[in-house]
């Protein structure tokens, strides 16, 4: 039977951890059923204390093409969704700008019926098998009623009534549910295909597709996004560095004396009967990396790198225990698989360094950047790659 140990990344500490491997341990039971899963919990140990009791940074939103013209869907999905995250009212505002005249004429019963089956939404059967039970449900009946309380969300409502437009408000009830599940706990809880098929299954249940409103605020979405992103940054700009700071300092701290978390990574591993899988996200990639060629672990019979900065390190000659152009220690005897999405910006491939040694596996989270790097966990894609590397071994 063999151990996969999770070492997470950056800025997680206790509750993000559980949280992170609940899901990880929902993926293998589903793709290595004898596996067992287990932690290597260093951040509470020996992580930077958190600025405030959140520990997960925000993301900010990347700077995107200044138009839409010859662009794949992928991104301008990315770009819409990479806006609603954090303004959920952000589509249906550019709609009721887009819209030529007013909804004056609008159904009074269109318009009720409307209200009626989005306050509805926590208790339809159809919607409420998507939700989790307990906590998350809560939350998802608090973002309903949020939105329904918001006075530019009842200000659209005459409009979106007379377009039909349903996929707009099902989309901005899916994003400020979600800003609701993790607004503690950091991203990501919700995939892109669970959002994708909530937000879905509630605009069939308002009354279907709707009539072209969608694609033109989309267009307006991706045109506005780059103007919009600098001066959202600007005004979390204090926020940000505060709740950066554990995910920053973890870095920092690592860069500065990470030799206690290598010796502490080893004993971890040393602690396992059997054969060990090392899954290593973000900055938990590197400790585990760099544990192998400072220590001999031959129980650890793959690596698997996650959303890793190893490469980009390597090329900087920054690693403490590789230096640039050195041979991997005779000791490493691990096989190595990295495993990256394009679209994560702290994701570096690393075929081109180590030649031989790894496998690169690119997936796609379908989420945009910062999102796509705590994306892994709820990729399948992920789950497959790793089962592949370790019938291989």
């Amino acid at each position: 039977m063999k151990t996969i140990l999770f070492v997470h990344g950056t800025g997680v500490r206790s509750k993000r951890e559980r949280e992170a491997l609940d899901r990880i341990g929902d993926g293998f039971r589903k793709v290595l059923p004898d596996a067992v899963v287990e932690t290597c919990s260093w951040g509470d140990v020996l992580g930077v204390t958190p600025a405030d009791e959140t520990g997960a940074p925000d993301g900010t939103v990347p700077a995107w093409a200044p138009d839409g013209h010859g662009v794949a869907w992928s991104d301008a999905e990315r770009a819409v969704w990479a806006r609603l995250y954090d303004d959920p009212l952000y589509e249906i505002r550019t709609a009721v700008l887009a819209a030529p005249g007013d909804a004056s004429a609008t159904s009074p019963r269109a318009l009720d019926l409307l209200r009626t089956r989005i306050g509805a939404m926590p208790d339809d059967p159809e919607v409420g098998k998507l939700i989790p039970a307990g906590e998350p449900g809560e939350q998802f009946r608090a973002a309903v009623t949020e939105l329904l309380r918001a006075q530019e969300f009842v200000a659209a409502l005459p409009l979106l009534a007379a377009r039909a437009s349903h996929d707009l408000v099902a989309r901005s009830v899916t994003a400020a549910y979600i800003r609701f599940r993790e607004r503690d706990s950091g991203p990501v809880l919700v995939s892109a295909e669970e959002r994708d098929t909530l937000w879905r299954a509630m605009e069939r249940r308002l009354g279907g597709a709707a009539l072209g409103v969608g694609d033109r605020a989309r267009a307006v979405a991706w045109t506005t996004a780059q103007h919009m992103a600098r001066p959202v940054v600007r005004r979390h700009r204090d926020a940000l560095l505060t709740r950066a700071t554990p995910a920053l300092g973890d870095i920092l701290l690592y860069q500065a004396r990470g030799e206690p978390l290598r010796t502490y990574l080893a004993e971890r591993v040393r602690e396992i009967d059997g054969p060990v899988v090392l899954l290593g996200h973000s900055l938990g990639g590197i400790a585990c990396f760099e544990s192998l060629v400072a220590h001999a672990l031959p129980q650890v019979r793959l690596l698997v790198t996650v959303g890793s900065q190893v490469p980009y390190l390597y090329g900087l000659d920054a690693l403490a225990t590789h230096r640039l152009g050195a041979p991997l220690p005779d000791h490493f005897r691990a096989r190595w698989v990295n495993v990256v999405d394009k679209e994560d910006l702290l994701a570096f491939p690393a075929d081109d360094h180590f030649a031989g040694r790894v496998t690169d596996v690119e997936v796609d989270t379908r989420e945009p950047f910062p999102r796509a790097h705590g994306a892994y966990w709820t990729t399948p894609r992920v789950y497959d790659a790793v089962r592949t590397a370790v019938e291989g071994c």
